[in-house]
């Protein structure tokens, strides 16, 4: 019961990482939308930009808290040998760079007002802020990612920057940042129609529906983006990965079809919301939607790398295997035996369910190549 209820854990608080940091990549861009023109709304804007500023800040604390987090709640043994194997000064430079992005944040936030007037400053803090943090973090999670994943992805005990950078445009790692980007517009625009909902409570005023279409135009063309990008993703995953959310595993596919479901209902809502005609409940729902989509798809992620650790670990006792086997022996553990054998006729046989032996009442498990004893 307890690793079920772990799991959970898990996918909720690296759903709360990713939607913070979405919001703190793409909230200084919105905050720039936000300028505009000189108009009859001007205080509202500059309200509201000030209100997204702040929660923009927050938004990388809370990424960095909840991403130390996940590295206490997981288990040591699964990222301890991907992370090790970047050079200390790696972490350093990382560091600097969130210090960096933070320092930017908490100062166009503090001075969000007074910068209003200067356009140029106003822009070049937000966008270097969100710059720094789109370029540098979402690749590089994402190749630790694969590391934890697949240990093999990437050669050498030592990666170094130069390589670093290589993995970096690994047609996987650049899917997954352009969605990542994609999926920072979308959040950030929705954060800012959940700062519009107190004042649609009881009547919807022309300067605030006028700033909610916009805000919810944002969402809308970055989700549809998202639509064609993510069959690219799909397509660049390792197989196992791709044949578990296409229907090789139940629950992987279900949590999918769900994600897809829920991303085509939350584009309705935005479509209603940027066409004007919305009330209260429709953004009150659209926010909650989103919420449900990244946790949904979290979800996704991390059952489709499951698959991938567990392929790693078949691969591990197959290489064993064969060494003993070269040896002229068995492989012995705790109430287990390998014996290798000759592939099958006619190709790669999948792995099934042979019978039950008299001794101990052992199941025989038999691969393509290898015949497992294991106790029942």
């Amino acid at each position: 019961m307890i690793a079920p209820l772990h799991e959970v854990l898990m996918t909720i608080v690296l759903g709360v990482h990713l939607l913070a940091m979405n919001m703190a990549c793409a909230g200084p861009i919105l905050c720039i939308g936000l300028h505009g023109r000189e108009s009859d709304d001007l205080e509202l804007r500059k309200t509201l930009g000030l209100s997204l500023a702040w929660l923009t800040a927050a938004s990388l604390l809370l990424g960095i808290f909840t991403g130390l987090a996940l590295l206490l709640l997981g288990p040591v043994s699964t990222y301890t040998p991907a992370l090790q194997r970047f050079p200390p000064r790696a972490y350093w430079f990382a560091g600097a760079e969130l210090v960096f992005s933070l320092v930017c944040l908490l100062l166009y936030a503090s001075r969000f007002k007074a910068m209003w007037n200067r356009r140029w400053l106003h822009a070049l803090i937000g966008l270097l802020s969100s710059t720094n943090l789109l370029y540098h973090f979402p690749p590089l999670m994402g190749v630790i990612g694969k590391l934890i994943a697949d240990p093999s992805w990437a050669s050498g005990k030592t990666i170094q920057r130069s390589a670093l950078l290589q993995l970096m445009l690994n047609t996987e790692i650049l899917a997954l940042t352009t969605h990542f980007a994609l999926a920072s517009l979308a959040v950030a625009g929705v954060a800012l129609l959940w700062i519009l909902v107190p004042r649609t409570i009881v009547t919807v005023d022309q300067p605030v529906r006028r700033i909610a279409r916009g805000a919810a135009i944002v969402a809308l063309i970055s989700t549809l983006m998202q639509l064609p990008v993510g069959i690219w993703l799909t397509t660049t995953l390792p197989p196992l990965s791709r044949g578990a959310l296409l229907g090789d595993e139940v629950f992987s596919s279900l949590l999918f079809l769900c994600g897809i479901l829920t991303t085509f209902y939350l584009l309705q809502q935005l479509g209603i919301v940027a066409l004007g005609e919305f009330q209260h409940r429709h953004l009150v729902r659209t926010c909650w939607l989103l919420v449900a989509l990244v946790l949904l798809m979290t979800a996704v992620a991390r059952n489709s790398r499951s698959s991938l650790s567990a392929l790693d670990k078949s691969r591990e006792q197959r290489k064993k295997a064969l060494e003993h086997f070269a040896e002229g022996g068995l492989v012995n553990g705790p109430g287990s035996s390998v014996l290798l054998l000759p592939p099958p006729r006619g190709g790669v046989e999948r792995p099934r369910f042979i019978g039950r032996a008299a001794f101990n009442s052992p199941k025989l498990l038999r691969t393509n190549h290898i015949v497992m004893l294991t106790s029942s």
